[in-house]
């Protein structure tokens, strides 16, 4: 089979997503800079497990973000740290401490909200980590990096995961909270009368762990009177900012105060442990610097033999060929999940021994019922005689009284007193 564009000129300016065919498509960077970069790609939605593989090598073989998809790369600004080398020995071995060397250097990355400047970016088993806060001098106040004690936590030996960084414009009221990964939330608690001073506070699964008031709003508003920002100790390091929202401005309604948040950046306040001589199933750290990551396989020699499949760190495996000439790669799993299946109700079973007993104590309850019935029903009778003498005697004295003077009324009254006797006690059967 063959194809081609024909009747299709497809333009790769910047920022493009363009589906060439069914499941496959070219995306182009969002950049500046003159030079163009773009990749293929195919979009999975289906659940299931899959393999992100890295070029086939049969000897010797350099993996990085251009060759293996797992790395972490960022198109818009071309940044890519890692990179891994699989050194083959007689007898298709990767011997240690050598055979394989995985190297990580992180490298400077802007904030989504420009104005925060950029700090230092660095993949870790083939995922994007926070390395430190850069003092930018091209950005006119640091605030992140000037608020934060211990700017670098990869010279701590620890990174920290990047949750949220992004510059959506989003409204937040004072009765809705902006929820963030790892169950914190930032609530608006009031707001003074002109809109000035905008008084926030920070919640990590229900309870507060800090407050700030911030002034958005207020003329000549610099970067810090327009950031709120939350530090903490995280491992080694201290006091670092890990919670950060840019307000663009806020205001006081007659019913909720609101504010726009366009700038949010938040890192995982569990550090993932970097420091020398750890190991990660066949890799040991080796050095870490203020920027780099080394790794390799010491104390682990490892045979490529036909049909095998070997973690080598978190999130990074090599598969081998079932055949006997080398054939192998490097790969990464991703895992879509799917909807949560919902289990069909089962028809509920009653075995015979409880029918019978559900069947017997109804009956119990059936018979109580009929004699509580039949109570009932004589107590109305005998109401009912009592009622229907007195009315026959009211009825007598009523025909007495009026005899001489209408004649005939006497029988009406007293037939009038037993209808209404045998209504009274009609209802009272019902």
């Amino acid at each position: 089979i063959t194809m081609n564009n024909e009747d299709n000129d497809i333009t790769l300016s910047k920022n493009k997503d363009i589906t060439l065919m069914p499941g496959i498509s070219i995306k182009t960077a969002d950049s500046d800079d003159d030079a163009l970069r773009y990749y293929l790609y195919k979009e999975i939605t289906e659940p299931g497990t899959y393999e992100i593989r890295g070029n086939v090598a049969t000897d010797t073989f350099t993996w990085t973000a251009d060759n293996f998809a797992g790395f972490y790369y960022d198109i818009d600004d071309d940044i890519k740290t890692e990179e891994l080398t699989a050194t083959i020995s007689e007898g298709n071995k990767l011997l240690e401490p050598d055979g394989v060397t995985y190297t990580s250097t992180a490298q400077a990355n802007e904030f989504e909200f420009e104005e925060w400047g950029t700090y230092n970016v660095i993949g870790f088993f083939a995922d994007k980590y926070f390395a430190g806060y850069i003092d930018d001098p091209n950005v006119e106040e640091n605030v992140l990096f000037d608020e934060s004690e211990d700017e670098n936590v990869l010279a701590d030996e620890q990174l920290l995961k990047i949750l949220m960084d992004n510059d959506d414009e989003r409204t937040v009221t004072s009765g809705t909270p902006l929820a963030m990964e790892e169950g914190y939330e930032l609530s608006i608690q009031s707001i003074d009368i002109d809109g000035n001073k905008v008084y926030l506070e920070l919640s990590k699964d229900g309870a507060v762990v800090d407050s700030k008031v911030i002034s958005p709003s207020k003329d000549g508003a610099t970067m810090k009177d327009k950031t709120y920002y939350y530090k903490k100790d995280i491992g080694d390091s201290k006091d670092v900012v890990i919670v950060a929202a840019h307000l663009k401005n806020a205001f006081r309604g007659a019913d909720q105060n609101l504010a726009t948040v366009d700038g949010l950046w938040q890192l995982s306040d569990t550090p993932q442990d970097v420091s020398e001589n750890t190991e990660y199933d066949k890799m040991t750290i080796q050095t870490v610097t203020a920027n780099t990551i080394t790794m390799n396989n010491e104390d682990n020699d490892i045979t490529l033999s036909k049909n095998k499949d070997i973690s080598l760190m978190p999130g990074v495996s090599i598969k081998t060929a079932d055949a006997d000439e080398l054939r192998y790669y490097i790969y990464k799993e991703a895992t879509i999940e799917g909807e949560e299946e919902v289990a069909e109700e089962e028809p509920a079973v009653v075995a015979p021994v409880n029918a019978t007993e559900k069947t017997v104590e109804e009956a119990k309850e059936a018979v109580e019922e009929a004699n509580k019935t039949v109570e009932e029903a004589k107590e109305v009778a005998e109401e009912a005689k009592e009622e229907v003498a007195e009315a026959e005697t009211k009825a007598e004295e009523a025909a007495e009284a009026t005899a001489n003077q209408t004649p005939g009324f006497g029988s009406i009254f007293a037939l009038t007193g037993l209808l209404a006797v045998a209504y009274l006690v009609l209802s009272r059967r019902d």
